[in-house]
């Protein structure tokens, strides 16, 4: 199935530097992530100090392709998180 993205339900988690978000496969939440380091990196000037919230409404289409690119692989944290890393929005 295709993953369905909530586009209002993110949250950033200063603590472990990642911002969650969620999509629907079918009944089934997805829990995603993208980390701090990959969202500075799709900004043009990381030392703008833009909100995290604000930069993932931004470019939040190019996280959920690579979200749904690694969710479709099976590439999981232990948890079951699909994580967005700076290295997977190089390719």
């Amino acid at each position: 199935m295709t993953l369905s993205f909530k586009p209002d339900a993110f949250v950033y988690d200063d603590e472990k530097g990642r911002l969650l978000f969620f999509a629907k496969d079918g009944p089934r939440l997805v829990r995603c992530s993208v980390t701090k380091n990959a969202l500075v990196s799709l900004v043009a000037d990381p030392m703008a100090g833009l909100p995290m919230e604000r930069i993932y409404r931004r470019c939040r289409q190019r996280v959920q392709q690579v979200a749904a690119k690694k969710y479709a692989a099976k590439q999981f944290e232990p948890n079951g998180t699909v994580v967005v890393r700076r290295r997977d929005l190089a390719v």
